[in-house]
């Protein structure tokens, strides 16, 4: 292999990585209009819709009659990223000021009583996703790029009403995921042109990969109802290991890509990780209701990224992601028997503290929501929900070059918000 082509194949391993949609990491919680109202703060434990079962599927016991429910949210974020080089101009050429695209996340419900004990459900909804794109010509290409990740949860339950405090659920997740991941050369190909007399492009590619895939997990549930007023919620969601196969291309031959633009088959491996949440909720006086929520997510499982074709790494980046925690507080309150209004906040941690990167500008942020409900009879209702999230502020440093190549680190800057919306529509058969 000559030179020119060993130094792309260095390139090829930055040219990988994770960018949120916008959550810690790339975790959606947007499962609910009512819980988006609410900071989704007591969802293991509130039950006020079939949506429920994205979080805590024994909860569906206190249902008499068969629920549906269906909605959507619409995130619109706006994150900026900037970079502190040697001089404007080449500051000017790292400047993003549109990172994550705005984006709707679907739901959809349903859970029927069997008799008094058992009851199932089924849920359609996600866990995890983003959507990025930085210009083709941009000047950090090797480490930004094209980044997509869509993922559907089919989650078929099980729920059983031991006695009148406890019930106990079960369920299975059938987890469908569709990747696209796509860098260019960026500032490489002006130094691979001056050290081998090239001719690359900013905009050619360094490497793509585009797949999918599907993974299975499980999920358990546990509901204790002191009283009608009382009640606290356990649940856990396992982790879900889906192996991506798809195409893997590359303007640049680099021994397993021989021609530019050539196809070839490749994997991705992707480690979804596990949710464990813990609710309560209060009835504090008649119309006025306390929850709170404390949710940990593994993220510990998420190591690295790694794409392979023929059992050789072509994609690599470390990731060691920290397992990280949210927690929520909110308020219910019962104005009338058809207009329901609630609130609450929000602190989600970041689990990228150990290699902070442009492709991931991730953060500790702050949740801020209220919605509401309108029930049109005791059958049909609407939720509204809306949350403003306020990311911290975050500096890091990268390389923006292999360490063969003459080095360029960049001290960057990310900053940005969240403006996120849903609507649910709930029926009582």
């Amino acid at each position: 292999m000559d030179k020119r082509y060993a130094t792309l194949s260095l390139a090829g391993l930055l040219a990988i990585s994770s960018t949120p949609l916008w959550a810690a990491g790339f975790q959606l919680a947007e499962h609910s209009a009512a819980g988006l109202g609410r900071a989704n703060a007591g969802e293991a434990a509130i039950a006020d819709s079939a949506a429920t079962i994205a979080h805590n599927s024994a909860a569906i016991t206190r249902f008499s009659k068969a629920q549906l429910s269906l909605g959507a949210a619409y995130i619109a974020p706006q994150v900026r990223v900037t970079g502190n080089g040697p001089s404007e101009s080449f500051n000017r050429q790292l400047t993003n000021n549109d990172v994550v695209d705005d984006v709707i996340v679907p739901s959809a419900y349903f859970s029927m009583p069997i008799n008094e004990q058992w009851h199932v459900g089924v849920g359609l909804f996600t866990d995890f996703g983003l959507m990025t794109e930085y210009p083709k010509d941009y000047l950090a290409g090797p480490i930004a790029g094209k980044t997509s990740l869509k993922t559907m949860n089919i989650n078929p339950n099980v729920a059983y009403k031991i006695n009148d405090s406890f019930s106990v659920s079960v369920g299975a997740s059938a987890v469908y995921a569709d990747a696209e991941l796509e860098r260019t050369l960026g500032i490489l190909a002006d130094a691979i042109n001056s050290q081998n007399g090239t001719n690359f492009n900013r905009t050619d590619i360094a490497t793509s990969l585009k797949g999918d895939g599907w993974g299975y997990g499980f999920n358990l549930g546990v509901l204790w109802e002191l009283n009608e007023n009382h009640r606290f919620g356990l649940s856990y969601r396992s982790k879900v290991d889906i192996t991506l196969k798809g195409d893997y291309t590359t303007d640049v031959p680099n021994g397993i890509v021989t021609q530019p633009g050539q196809t070839v088959g490749g994997e991705l491996e992707l480690n979804l990780p596990s949710i464990a949440e813990f609710s309560g909720y209060h009835q504090v006086t008649e119309p006025l209701a306390l929850h709170y929520s404390v949710v940990m997510t593994g993220w510990s499982t998420f190591e690295e990224i790694r794409g392979t074709v023929d059992g050789v790494t072509v994609l690599q980046k470390d990731e060691k992601f920290e397992d990280s925690f949210k927690y929520a507080l909110g308020l219910t309150y019962g104005v009338s028997s058809a207009v329901t209004l609630r609130t609450g906040i929000a602190f989600d941690q970041t689990p990228n503290v150990n290699h902070p990167s442009i492709s991931l500008p991730d953060s500790d942020r702050m949740n801020y929501s209220v919605g509401a409900s309108y029930a049109f009879s005791d059958s049909t209702w609407l939720d509204f929900g809306f949350s403003f999230i306020d990311a911290k502020e975050t500096t890091f440093t990268e390389e923006l070059e292999p360490e063969n190549l003459p080095g360029t680190t960049v001290d960057f800057k990310s900053e940005g918000d969240a403006y996120l919306y849903a609507l649910q529509f709930n029926h009582r058969f």
